[in-house]
């Protein structure tokens, strides 16, 4: 296949990049993590003054090893290519140490920023520049423009303007005018350009606009969307511009895979069937979720399968990251297929809840902002010029004088129960300064952008107990099940670590997420389900809410088609959504397996005896892999522990 221009994969690029066969990229132009979060001193507090931004990225937190990277760059480099990667002075040294013996040439560039932030405290320099290290071997190919224009020096401004995305606001974000540079230095017409971390696609748009073919890669939802929405505007503008419009063959591109590229690759490990890998994100945050292990599920998938079948379908993993005919999901939870069927139906009364939900938590800021008194009273309380009890009491007459603004902020419709909200305001504000206080004790003085924070989650957390309350009664649940379902997706993005448990009484209970969730916004998570190509996946979807072998009985798979199982585990931790499924369930699941299932089917599951016994048996194939928990719920759960793939077929 010559005549594509561009592959675009939402995607881990380490398991990307294995599927590039030998000496098939012309150019690496990228710019991966600095890993410069722990030498970070955060925003920069200003005497009455917001703090200027001067945080890094969260991506820069993540322990980024250039080691782990320069191998398969050097075996995915043609011997004519060209490496040239944006980093910071901390790992110049380790990519240096990776690369240079590895090539016949290593030198660097840099790009002069002539916006800088500004040094507000004349305490340094300004941080205006940034380091490109470069490398590359003889007979490279090597466009020299001019003796005045190959200065291993670019001086620009920072990207702004209408070129600098809003919403998403990406904080590497590169012009384009640079990138093509380098582009037009290193590479020539028709050469493939690859950037393993693309961000919102700066080097592709640059690619594009010079001829060259792209093939780019990112983790991040949010910044996929918004790169392949500019990188198909730039293939419509060179179309123009060419006078050769054909939307028919943008919209062919957006589906190539690595697979259409290089179908003769042997390190492919989907090849037999791309068309089973979806680009879709899951639907919502769930427990024991898949979204991290689907790169052992589609290499151990069925070389063809026709329609898709998960009994559990739980936040929508490998139901939203596989491709099929049609599609036969199913789980117990009740709540959880009102979701999806709401967002099927494209109910209009669930997103007008949503909607005003996400608007909700957007007042809490705003009301925040209008009354930093709150800040203030903990300052006084902090210099024990105010005790806990005249805290208190402000904090009560605080509330009880602006009721009507705080009756106001939920934004539902519904008034009755909001004297619970007052009172959890109430209680969190008087709780949390109390907190803080022993905290400064302890140890040393908070910030003041740390004083905000907490007071903000204090807040924050009040509308959190409030709509929690509010999913709690079963009167909403049964008279208003549009609200009641946006309600439960408030919770499951809100609740601490994603947890869903349950009292004696059949209440969910789960506290709010902390500081760490106050940032957070169901807006996007909300347009993500209104998007065309979710839409086209829930077309094609037929939604059960049954029992898993009513469910498998009713719909009848068969030998052509693929069962995806992903059930509660074999421990006494095994309830989701107060649905118990014990070890009767597991035996009747195996039974039902490995005796009446006509279609392949794949089950991963923890390792225990039990499970390993019930389907070691004749015609079963068992592999097994690592997971580490982010999260031991009061110890019961192991932060390491083997798990199990369970097929019918060979891989």
């Amino acid at each position: 296949m010559n005549d594509w221009q561009k592959c675009i994969l939402c995607d881990d690029s380490k398991n990307v990049i294995k599927r590039i066969p030998d000496n098939s990229i012309d150019f690496i132009l990228t710019d991966p993590p600095y890993n410069i979060g722990k030498h970070s001193t955060g925003n920069i507090p200003l005497p009455g003054r917001t703090a200027m931004n001067n945080d890094v990225a969260d991506w820069d937190w993540v322990d980024f090893n250039p080691e782990e990277w320069a191998d398969e760059f050097i075996r995915i480099l043609k011997p004519t290519g060209n490496l040239f990667i944006f980093t910071s002075y901390n790992q110049l040294g380790r990519w240096y140490n990776c690369l240079d013996h590895k090539f016949d040439t290593s030198n660097f560039m840099i790009w002069h920023k002539t916006n800088p932030a500004p040094k507000i405290f004349k305490a340094g320099f300004l941080n205006s520049c940034e380091i490109i290290f470069t490398c590359w071997n003889k007979k490279h190919t090597w466009n020299f423009i001019s003796q005045a224009e190959m200065h291993n020096f670019i001086e620009t401004p920072i990207c702004m303007g209408p070129e600098r995305l809003k919403d998403p606001k990406h904080p590497a974000q590169k012009p384009v005018s640079i990138l093509k540079k380098m582009i037009e230095i290193a590479s020539n017409p028709n050469d493939i350009i690859f950037d393993p971390f693309m961000g919102v696609g700066s080097t592709g748009v640059a690619a594009l606009s010079l001829r060259r073919k792209f093939i780019g890669v990112e983790l991040n939802r949010e910044y996929f969307d918004a790169a392949n929405k500019r990188i198909n505007e730039a293939m419509i503008e060179n179309f123009h511009n060419n006078n050769s419009v054909n939307e028919e063959e943008v919209s062919y591109a957006k589906q190539l895979t690595l697979v259409d590229l290089f179908p003769n690759n042997s390190l492919e490990i989907i090849a037999t069937q791309p068309q089973h890998y979806s680009d879709l994100s899951p639907i919502i945050k769930w427990p024991g979720g898949k979204e991290k292990e689907l790169k052992y599920i589609i290499e151990n998938l069925p070389h063809e399968y026709k329609n898709y079948y998960e009994p559990f379908v739980g936040g929508g993993s490998v139901y939203m990251g596989l491709n099929a005919h049609e599609y036969f999901i199913n789980d117990k939870s009740d709540e959880l297929i009102c979701l999806y069927k709401f967002i099927s139906l494209k109910d209009k009364i669930f997103y007008n809840h949503a909607q005003n939900i996400v608007s909700a938590w957007t007042n809490v800021n705003v009301f925040f902002k209008r009354h930093k008194e709150l800040v203030d009273w903990y300052k006084l309380l902090r210099q024990d010029i105010i005790n806990q009890q005249e805290l208190k009491r402000r904090v009560d007459k605080f509330c009880d004088e602006n009721k009507q603004e705080l009756d106001e902020l939920p934004n539902t419709g519904f008034t009755g129960h909001l004297s619970i909200f007052v009172s959890e305001i109430k209680k969190n504000l008087t709780r949390k300064m109390a907190r803080m206080k022993v905290l400064e004790t302890e140890r040393n003085e908070l910030p003041e952008q740390d004083l905000y924070n907490n007071i903000e989650t204090a807040l924050k957390s009040a509308l959190y107990m409030y709509y929690r309350h509010l999913y709690n009664d079963a009167r909403i649940k049964e008279q208003h099940p549009q609200f009641h379902s946006a309600l439960f997706l408030f919770i499951r993005n809100y609740c601490y670590s994603g947890m869903f448990r349950y009292n004696a009484s059949g209440e969910f209970n789960v506290p709010y997420g902390g500081i760490g969730y106050n940032s957070k916004s169901l807006k996007k998570k909300i347009d993500y389900y209104q998007s065309d190509l979710l839409l086209e996946h829930f077309a094609k979807t037929h939604i059960f809410n049954m029992d898993f072998e009513e469910f498998l009985r009713h719909t009848n798979p068969s030998k052509d088609d693929f069962v995806f199982l992903d059930p509660p585990y074999d421990t006494e931790f095994s309830t989701y959504a107060q649905n118990e499924f014990g070890k009767m369930d597991q035996t009747r699941l195996a039974d039902f397996l490995i005796n009446e299932c006509n279609a392949k089917w794949m089950l991963i599951i923890k390792f225990t005896p039990f499970i390993y016994n019930l389907y070691n048996k004749e015609g079963i194939t068992i592999k097994s892999f690592d997971k580490n928990y982010t999260v031991s719920f009061m110890n019961r759960n192991d932060k390491k522990a083997e798990h199990l793939i369970i097929m019918n077929y060979n891989a």
